[in-house]
This record gives structure tokens, sequence and C-alpha cells, in this order.
């Protein structure tokens, strides 16, 4: 795409927020509206995901599922750049289709405070697929393709996911059960604490801006435990997926899974037999009882 192109498809906007952002013209969405990218990145996943407490611990491996305009990611260089003294490492591991929108956010730069003393890593990354900052400990790789197909053949296990993909009514694939499946595979399997005498298995968190109940109920059916996550912008939750359920300070429960049943969206309505499955299968309510 040339440089006329990425200018017809995106531009600069300020959200009604007053933060500055990118407007995607073919889909119609603006990222992290209202709020801003960078507000969003670091109240939604950084400081839920406790990232830099878990980096004073052990080293994190990090996927960026949906690395657009690199907002994410920058959060999670710069958290890892704030600490002082880690002998941990960061993995951080961007997926990203069309790096039309980072090539954009690069060209705009100067818009975003974030970008600062890191458009050489990015251009690095664009143009290697990988960047690496030894004092920095960390290595920042870029997935480049589709990923449905790259989630079936990654190597590394996840530590954290920050699921933010564009919405599921323009990238529908990207939230469908059977990508979900393909993600949890590729997470820790994390045995209960008093599962073994050596102790659990680390465990994985994902984090997610969508709170719409069909994402709620696949996550679920993919074999993570859910529950709800601090709110941004215009919503007044989140959503927080754990292999742990024991991770989760505010687990979905009986009221939520009264809202499951009685949902009236068109996929939902379409499947009460296997909701009702879920319900009396899934650990989540089988075996642990929240009322939330």
């Amino acid at each position: 795409m040339h440089k006329n192109d990425s200018q017809a498809l995106f531009e600069i906007v300020t959200t009604t927020a007053g933060a500055v952002s990118i407007r995607n013209n073919v889909v119609n969405e603006t990222m992290h509206n209202p709020v801003g990218p960078w507000k969003e990145a670091n109240e939604l996943y950084i400081a839920q995901s406790r990232l830099a407490e878990r980096l004073q611990k052990a080293s994190v491996t990090l996927f960026d599922v949906g690395l657009g305009a690199a907002a994410n990611s920058l959060a999670a260089l710069h958290c890892q750049g704030q600490q002082t003294g880690l002998s941990t490492e960061l993995t951080l591991i961007s997926f990203e289709r069309d790096l039309d929108l980072l090539k954009f956010a690069l060209e705009n730069a100067h818009h975003f405070e974030h970008f600062s003393g890191y458009e050489t890593a990015i251009e690095t990354l664009l143009e290697k697929g990988e960047w690496i900052n030894p004092q920095l400990r960390t290595k920042w790789i870029l997935r480049h393709g589709d990923f449905t197909k790259l989630i079936q053949k990654e190597t590394y296990t996840a530590d954290l996911i920050y699921f933010d993909p564009y919405s599921p009514k323009v990238n529908n694939e990207m939230w469908s059960l059977e990508c979900l499946k393909n993600l949890r595979r590729a997470c820790h399997r994390s045995k209960p604490k008093s599962d073994s005498h050596v102790g659990a298995e680390p465990a994985t968190e994902l984090y997610t801006y969508s709170q719409a109940t069909p994402v709620r109920y696949r996550l679920l059916q993919a074999g993570f435990y859910v529950g709800v996550g601090s709110p941004t912008g215009l919503k007044a939750d989140t959503t927080i997926a754990s292999t742990r359920f024991e991770n989760l300070s505010e687990p979905l429960g009986i009221r939520w899974a009264d809202r499951l049943r009685k949902s009236e969206s068109p996929e939902l309505l379409n499947d009460k037999e296997n909701i009702e499955r879920l319900l009396k299968s899934h650990p989540q309510f089988t075996e642990h009882r929240a009322d939330s």
C-alpha cells in the first residue's frame, strides 16, 4: 500500500474524550474510542494484568493479539523499561495480519508521545520481524499473517494474552470458537494448586475489551475460566479469562448463567442445547458457585 492509500484508509482523529486516536474508514471504527489508545492500553491491559509486578518475579511471555498501531505493545515495552535491576525477561509476541495501520502510525508518530524513543524498534520489527534489546532484557517478535493459522503452530506458551483484534462484527473469525480453542492450546495447562505435590503449573491470563455474552460463552467453551474485568471507555466492564479459576477476582456465576440462558443473540438462540451442556459440565459452574 502506498502512503497516499494509507492516508485515505486511516486518519488521525480526536475522540469525544479528547484523546488522539486513529480511525479506520473502511471498517468504520475508531481505535480505543473514546479514551484513546494509550490510556486503554495502560488501564485495561498493563495495570489489570499487573505486568510490572509479574516482571519483578519472573520472566513473561506476552501474546499481543492484534498489534494494530502498537499501543499495547509499546505500553508493555514502556512498563519493562521502567523496571530497575530486573533479572527477568519480557518476550513480546505481536500478531498482525495487516501492517498498514502500524506503518501509518509510524509515519504520524509525532501525534503519539508513546512512540518517542521506539521508532527504531518499530522500524526494525517491520524490516526484520524481530527487535532485541539486551539492556532491557526484551525480545519483540512479529508474527505477520493470519492469526487463526499462526496460532496453530505457535511454539511459545503464553503467560499473558492481550486480545485486542477488531470487534467480532468486522473480524468474526478471530473470535470464533475454533480460534479460541487453538489459542487455549498455546496456554499453560494449569493444574489446580492442590493437584500436584510439586506445586501448580503457571497460569495463563487473557484480557480483552469485549464484554459480549457470546464472546464470554466461547471463551468458556474453549476451556478458559471467565470473569469480569475493569471498565474502559463507554464499557461498564470488560473480560478476563484464565486457565485457573483462582486467578479471577470476579468470576462469572449463577446470575450470568441465567443471562446466558435468556440471551436473544441469534447465535445463542440456536445453541441452547450446547449452553445447557456447558453449564452442567464446566467446572466454573459445577465446582465453583460464584453469584455474579
